[in-house]
């Protein structure tokens, strides 16, 4: 199933997220509060995916925190996505 992702390229785009937002993808390594934050502007968030290398990072705390919130976190990476061009990618999951 192909889902339409958000992509936070860096931590200038979570100003632009709309509270409408159900996926996100980040492009970096988020910390805590950037989590904290999607979750908090984006009450409808369903998936959030990380690059293998920055999900080997997340803490248990947030993990639990996701996990709560019912908000599943995935592994994916995406590769040669312009954000300048499109904020968004259809991705399979």
């Amino acid at each position: 199933m192909k889902v339409v992702f958000r992509i936070i390229g860096s931590e200038e785009d979570l100003k632009d997220l709309d509270q409408n937002e159900e996926n996100v993808h980040f492009c970096f390594r988020p910390s805590e509060k950037d989590v904290f934050y999607v979750v908090q502007k984006c009450p409808k968030l369903k998936r959030m995916q990380l690059p293998s290398s920055y999900h080997k990072t997340i803490s248990n705390t947030t993990k639990m925190f996701l996990k709560i919130r019912n908000i599943k976190l995935l592994v994916g990476d995406i590769w040669g996505h312009r954000t300048d061009i499109d904020r968004f990618a259809e991705i399979e999951v």
